[in-house]
């Protein structure tokens, strides 16, 4: 008797305590949000440097046509997109360590805000400012004369957003391993690198062996072979899903590790 009036009492905590953590949450995502949306300048250039790149590189090779018959023109608006969502993916990393530096990190280690509500409010709004950079990109493909059905629009930022993931987790591994000022320097190294190396600015087939088997194990060069699939077709690359997976595992690690050292220094 004593159990079963007990256990009516214990649902209804743990339920109050998980109503009371959605708004707590939401509150967190949406000022996380609204932050990016302040920094229009930031904004700007995550959408002006990818659309500048493709329009230039698509006016150079765009009119030619891959050995499926595809455009190169569609296939390079994919691999822009990538680039830019790549620069908006790791993102994250650049807002933890301005929340570090004004103190804010630390008065959200005061709060009852879970290291896990942290995490997924950072990579949601890093998310968030992936898309427009996506859509930006998929407009000047369409200015530009790319057409496409909308069930392959669908499927190309659907997979881009989710082939971007593993870049959104590097983004804050880094933010919360390195300092302000070498965070800044170590993203934008990593970008470039993974974005030169991962086969976005250049087909990976025109680097010589080494940086193309190399190129192979880089999630930036998967992300763009995921994303372009629905539009040349062909078997899906799995090989490229076991890829991106290894390195969420791995980062997922880097991050844990970053997160309790993070809080630690800013106790001090």
């Amino acid at each position: 008797m004593t159990t079963t009036a007990l256990t009516p009492g214990r649902t209804t905590e743990a339920t109050a305590r998980s109503t009371s953590r959605t708004p707590r949450f939401l509150h967190y995502f949406v000022h996380s949000v609204s932050h990016l949306v302040r920094d229009w300048s930031f904004l700007a250039f995550l959408i002006a440097m990818p659309v500048t790149m493709y329009l230039f590189f698509s006016a150079i090779y765009g009119d030619q046509y891959t050995e499926g018959g595809v455009t190169v023109a569609a296939v390079m608006m994919v691999t822009m997109a990538t680039y830019g969502g790549l620069g908006a993916a790791m993102s994250a990393g650049a807002s933890i360590q301005s929340e570090r530096s004004s103190g804010w990190f630390r008065q959200l280690m005061l709060t009852p805000l879970t290291p896990a509500e942290f995490v997924l409010a950072k990579v949601l709004t890093a998310l968030a400012a992936v898309l427009p950079a996506l859509t930006a990109v998929g407009i000047a493909g369409i200015v530009r004369g790319v057409r496409l059905p909308l069930a392959t629009w669908a499927g190309v930022l659907g997979l881009l957003m989710l082939a971007l993931l593993p870049m959104v987790i590097l983004g804050l591994v880094i933010g919360l391993w390195f300092k302000q000022q070498t965070a800044s320097a170590v993203t934008t190294l990593t970008m470039l690198a993974l974005s030169m190396v991962g086969g976005l600015w250049f087909p990976l087939d025109m680097m010589p062996s080494v940086m193309q088997t190399i190129g192979k194990l880089l999630p930036s060069y998967w992300a763009g072979q995921i994303g372009v699939w629905p539009i040349v077709g062909g078997g899906f690359p799995w090989q490229g899903v076991l890829v991106l997976g290894c390195w969420v595992l791995v980062l997922i690690g880097l991050g844990a590790l970053g997160y309790g050292r993070a809080v630690r220094s800013s106790r001090r």
